[in-house]
């Protein structure tokens, strides 16, 4: 009897140490998103080698048979892949194609799941090589009741704060009614535009006289030209420097202080700088101009104040009853969009009221604001409604109003459904468009919805046109559609392993990794790291910062050490890995980062008590 509980005590702690994994699967799907072809590969041949089999083959042995030798650690190979990945500036995405089909099932679904972008691989065939080749699936054309398709109508809400809830004044607006007592009344003998008064300096003074003048000049004329180049070149002129340049020149200072990727209280102050030269020189603004100045009141914020709001109206204010410049959609557009995000609905309500009493039609921008605008309120079924009046409005349906219908949703408390819209837009995009993506590039985004909002408008009178145009537009997912998932798991779940997933089919699309999402990723470790039992580990935490630091080396366009990810990535380091580590951290920034004016100084009152103080 003593022999066999002592054979059986082996042979027990044989099946055990023989089938343990050296690290769980959601660290090998989470360290999988961020690394290159041959590591996928790898991963697929281990993946092929299931331990059930390994242990079936075990218990048929002797128990005097010596097991076989164990794996190396994963953490080896994660490790050797990640210093290749940072080594290697350059893959092909054939290679990066071949090395994700041949592992789709290890990505996100079960392996027997189904891939909406591989169509053609979906039919199963015995002998691939004696195939016939076929011909291009031809692609179908959506039709309206396609895109109203891509959410689900119901007759009651299911949000959580749908109850009382005000509605959206109709676009088509009943004229002869009598005017809101809350309307905004527009100013009396508003007039669409000044002549503007002869201006002789620019005329007398040319570059070889004023150096300054033909430096701005120059860079004016560039299509590179940044905000800063422009507005450093128009400070060497002497002031008021808006005297000395032509209404052409000026138009294009204007335009190449406004068009920025982001607004900053910094590039605020630049361009109203400029604007306060053009009123003590009395020279006129356009429309579009004005626009921008009220623009930037709110757009350079994360979060509006009264205060904010209130700036921008005096600036609307002073644009109609000063300036004698009738506003039009964008201004009111605006307004609206700052009213909805600082939360002053009521404000909100009374600027569409304003909008109906001029006459002026709702357009592209106009509608996908009142999308975002009910998901501000949390109400899901006003969300859909908004969507279903912009499609039957015959606005052309892009990948910008499905992001903006997905991030409505959760912010209205329905989660499962913008999922559901994320999967239709998945399916959606195999049917219409095969295998093209959105535009990435933040420029022709912008250019791209210019683009359609006049198109809407235009070739309403040529239906033929405007569908060749709706054909050609991507619903596909983008950058925008996987960080606002990832933002809602960060803030909400804390669910990494669903991260993960998210960040491998970013992959599988050959999605570039973007600033933004590793900010996030920082913040999810800010939140939900540091303590125990925690899938939020420092070990993970390494991974992404690696990662990162790879991203940033190796130059990409929209990784770019930024405050706001210095912020989070100092604090999850503090949280997770202690003050020595968060010292490193920070060297290793402080060294690739070019801050703006204001940006040190706002990470240094932030992170003060974190960077100084001796714990």
């Amino acid at each position: 009897m003593a022999t066999l509980n002592a054979w059986m005590a082996r042979n027990s702690s044989s099946r055990v140490k023989d089938v343990k994994r050296p690290l769980g699967p959601q660290l090998l799907t989470f360290v999988f998103t961020f690394l290159q072809p041959a590591t996928f590969l790898l991963l697929s041949t281990l993946k092929e080698q299931p331990i059930k089999a390994v242990t079936r083959k075990q218990n048929r042995s002797t128990p005097s048979s010596t097991p076989p030798p164990s794996p190396p650690p994963l953490d080896n190979i994660f490790i050797d892949a990640l210093a290749k990945a940072c080594l290697c500036r350059q893959h092909t995405r054939a290679s990066i194609a071949r090395a994700i089909a041949s592992n789709l099932g290890y990505l996100y679904h079960k392996a027997r799941r189904r891939n909406a972008y591989d169509t053609a691989g979906q039919i199963r065939h015995l002998h691939r090589a004696a195939m016939p080749l076929r011909p291009p699936a031809k692609l179908r054309s959506l039709s309206r009741d396609d895109y109203l398709s891509m959410l689900d109508y119901y007759r009651e809400s299911y949000s959580t704060q749908a109850d009382g809830l005000a509605e959206l004044p109709p676009a088509t607006r009943d004229l002869s009614a009598s005017k809101s007592e809350n309307a905004i009344i527009p100013p009396p003998e508003v007039h669409t535009c000044s002549e503007e008064p002869p201006s002789l300096l620019y005329e007398r003074i040319n570059g070889s006289d004023l150096p300054a003048l033909s430096h701005l000049l120059e860079a004016l004329d560039r299509d590179d030209c940044t905000h800063e180049e422009a507005f450093e070149a128009y400070s060497a002129l002497p002031s008021p420097g808006v005297s000395y340049l032509s209404p052409r020149r000026r138009r294009l200072l204007f335009r190449r202080l406004s068009v920025l990727e982001n607004k900053s209280r910094t590039s605020k102050m630049r361009y109203l700088s400029v604007v306060d030269d053009m009123k003590s020189t009395d020279l006129p603004m356009t429309p579009a101009e004005w626009n921008s100045a009220i623009a930037f009141c709110g757009q350079c914020f994360t979060r509006l104040t009264a205060v904010d709001i209130e700036n921008a109206l005096r600036t609307w204010k002073e644009m109609e009853q000063e300036a004698s410049i009738r506003s039009g959609n964008t201004t009111f557009n605006i307004l609206f969009d700052m009213a909805a995000k600082a939360g002053k609905f009521a404000l909100a309500e009374m600027i569409l009221n304003e909008m109906g009493n001029r006459n002026l039609k709702y357009n592209r921008y106009s509608r996908n604001s009142f999308i975002f605008y009910h998901g501000l309120r949390g109400d899901g079924d006003a969300v859909r409604r908004a969507y279903r009046e912009f499609v039957e409005a015959g606005e052309i349906v892009d990948t910008v109003v499905m992001n903006c219908v997905i991030t409505s949703l959760i912010r209205a408390g329905e989660p499962a459904a913008a999922e559901q819209v994320y999967e239709r837009m998945k399916r959606m995009h195999a049917k219409q468009t095969g295998h093209r993506l959105p535009p990435g590039n933040w420029r022709e985004i912008r250019d791209l919805g210019r683009l359609l909002n006049r198109a809407a408008q235009d070739l309403k009178e040529d239906p033929w046109k405007l569908q060749e145009l709706r054909e050609e537009q991507s619903i596909a997912p983008d950058v925008q559609t996987y960080a606002s998932f990832i933002e809602y798991h960060v803030y909400q779940t804390g669910e990494l392993r669903r991260i993960a997933a998210f960040l491998a089919e970013m992959r599988h699309l050959g999605l570039p990794m973007h600033g933004r999402i590793f900010t996030k990723l920082f913040k999810g470790f800010t939140h939900h790291g540091g303590v125990r039992y925690t899938s939020w580990t420092r070990a993970r935490l390494e991974i992404v910062w690696e990662s990162t630091l790879g991203a940033i080396d190796q130059g990409l366009d929209d990784v770019r050490v930024m405050k706001w990810m210095v912020l989070w990535a100092v604090q999850a380091f503090d949280r997770c890995a202690g003050r020595q580590r968060t010292l490193e951290v920070w060297s290793e920034l402080r060294r690739r980062w070019e801050p703006g004016d204001g940006d040190v100084a706002f990470v240094m009152t932030t992170l003060g008590k974190i960077l100084t103080v001796n714990k």
